[in-house]
């Protein structure tokens, strides 16, 4: 697939570069490059307000960063493409904030796996920390049915922004956390979101993610490429309008007589004029219908790169909240993604600048292995990472018929960050060397992938630090491997059979656990048998968790699962190594 052309310099760059230029052009915002954090320029006179945060992957622009600002959002953390931002990211955002901040923090976030994972890891080490904070789970796609929706939920697209309008005047004007939590439940409670989508998107370096006929369009389609619900026939702008509201209305049980306010949002490539008409076909039907918008928001708010595509986004109005909710929505914001901010006009003073969180320096814990041991460990890691970056071209290919085909580039950066520090990670210390291994997922994958190994690392090294002296490793290992395998599934929502990467770690466990007191070569054999009869059965599975639930075609379920593949590559090359070894 060809890649298309785009202007950017290098790829690893585009999300700085791209966030540096939005503060070049809006001069009031601070942006904490490192952690890609923009924040308001009030933050630090903010103590007795409410700070609310949001974040997400790039590629939406302007959501997230371009909707902070003074009665919208006090910080903003971006992800790289379509990956939700790491949890240290996070957590290096709401310390920021906390720094400044005495009546509590609101954090929005998307529904999407990645970014509940990401974001309920920050929120944790918050809560540990004593700070006062809470969440909402933002998501209202109505284009799938609920009897076909997967436990993930709904997915969370423009409405996210009604969200963030409606918390962050409730938060200018002073009011309490859990008011205006209530409020942000209402809104969401009260939304429906379908879109319509013209074209796929193409990431940077890439070709589309998907094709489309010229005489057909892709009806619920995401915001991450992925592909949509259905796929039916082009109609005029007035008949896929129609299609859209009739979703929407069923879903939000709107009859006439009720009141609305739209969004109309571009994906990013669809021309002013098409906008203008779908914005026009919108309005002219739900007063047809008897249905009164009071307020009509128009623009490229969340987008999915150069995709051709539209929203529509309903807020019903209930008479007991409506005036709440529309004084909210008029409230003056001055954040650039708003339509009246005026950001362009540089602060003069000089900005303190905050203290960096300083880590914690862990010790040696646990028990101390042999450096024979140790040797074969650093073996294993080796010929897994090398397994993995040798199959990164098909991991993508695997993952681009129902993901956002970078399976295999994201595991690769994983892989090289562990080979950047292979000489000096820890191998004699089990649970240490664990420890390490997952800082280097969190920081250098990113998104769902980066936050389910992160926490399957971490869950193990806390197991094995609990290792007592005699304790037979064998047996460990496995009591280590069941325990990092039911935290992803906590965590994570999904459960083997659901087309993950769980259908390649849970026979690999299961039969680990059962075979532990077996001869060594026997436990190998069956551990890497049942790992790829395991990878083998998410052929033909429709997925239910992670962003492949969104996708109900049957023909991008054929290959086996990529996640399951990656995992079943890597368990084999440990496998062999010790076998060889």
């Amino acid at each position: 697939m060809a890649a298309l052309k785009h202007l950017i310099n290098k790829i690893d760059d585009t999300v700085t570069e791209s966030l540096s230029g939005l503060c070049c052009t809006y001069p009031q915002l601070e942006l904490l490059l490192a952690h890609k954090i923009v924040l308001s320029p009030d933050i630090r006179n903010q103590k007795d307000k409410v700070a609310v945060i949001c974040g997400g992957g790039s590629g939406h622009e302007p959501f997230v960063a371009g909707f902070v600002g003074t009665g919208m959002l006090t910080a903003a953390i971006a992800g790289s493409i379509f990956a939700s931002p790491p949890s240290k990211h996070i957590t290096h955002a709401i310390n920021c904030v906390a720094q400044n901040n005495t009546a509590g923090i609101l954090v929005i976030v998307p529904n999407y796996t990645g970014d509940c994972l990401n974001f309920g890891i920050a929120l944790e080490k918050a809560k540990q920390a004593g700070i006062n904070i809470a969440e909402i789970i933002v998501g209202e796609d109505c284009s799938i049915p609920k009897k076909e929706q997967s436990s993930i939920g709904k997915r969370g697209l423009t409405g996210m922004i009604l969200t963030i309008k409606i918390a962050g005047a409730l938060a200018e004007r002073g009011e309490t956390l859990s008011e205006i939590l209530k409020y942000a439940e209402l809104t969401v409670e009260n939304m429906a979101t379908y879109a319509i989508g013209l074209s796929a998107c193409s990431i940077p370096g890439q070709g589309y993610m998907f094709e489309l006929a010229p005489d057909e369009i892709e009806a619920g389609m995401g915001i991450h490429g992925e592909a949509g619900y259905e796929r039916i026939k082009i109609k005029s702008a007035s008949e896929i309008v129609a299609l859209m509201l009739q979703r929407i209305c069923e879903e939000l049980k709107l009859i006439s007589g009720d009141n609305v306010v739209v969004i109309v949002n571009n994906f990013g490539a669809l021309s002013q004029l098409e906008q203008g008409i779908v914005a026009h076909e919108t309005i002219k039907q739900l007063n047809n219908k008897g249905i009164q918008p009071l307020r009509v928001y128009s623009g490229i708010l969340v987008t999915s790169l150069n995709s051709a595509g539209i929203h529509i986004t309903l807020l019903k109005l209930p008479e007991y909240h409506k005036n709440i909710f529309l004084s909210c929505l008029d409230d003056a914001t001055n954040a650039p993604g708003w339509p009246g901010c005026f950001y362009s006009i540089p602060l003069v003073v000089t900005r303190s600048p905050f203290n960096e969180v300083e880590e914690k320096k862990l010790d040696k814990i646990s028990i101390q292995v042999d450096s024979q041991c140790g040797y074969l460990i650093k073996l294993c890691l080796q010929n897994a990472c090398k397994s993995i970056i040798e199959k990164e071209t098909y991991l993508n290919e695997l993952d681009r018929t129902c993901g956002d085909g970078d399976c295999g580039t994201t595991l690769k950066r994983f892989a090289m960050g562990i080979q950047e520090h292979l000489d000096d990670l820890p191998f004699t210390y089990p649970s240490l060397l664990l420890t390490q291994i997952a800082d280097i997922a969190e920081e250098s994958m990113g998104g769902s992938s980066g936050a389910l190994y992160c926490l399957f690392f971490t869950t193990g090294a806390k197991e094995l630090s609990s290792l007592k002296e005699n304790e037979d490793i064998t047996s460990a290992w496995s009591r280590t491997f069941c325990s990092a395998l039911d935290c992803i599934i906590k965590y994570g929502k999904a459960k083997p059979g659901d087309r993950t990467m769980l259908d390649a770690l849970d026979p690999a466990c299961r039969t680990f656990k059962k075979l532990v007191t077996a001869p060594l070569i026997d436990i190998i054999q069956n551990v890497t048998t049942a790992t790829w009869q395991g990878c083998e059965a998410t052929k033909g599975i429709k997925a239910r968790a992670g962003r492949a639930t969104y996708i109900k075609q049957e023909n991008y379920m054929q290959q086996v699962d990529a996640g399951a593949y990656a995992a079943a590559t890597w368990i084999t090359a440990v496998a062999k190594t010790i076998k060889n070894f």
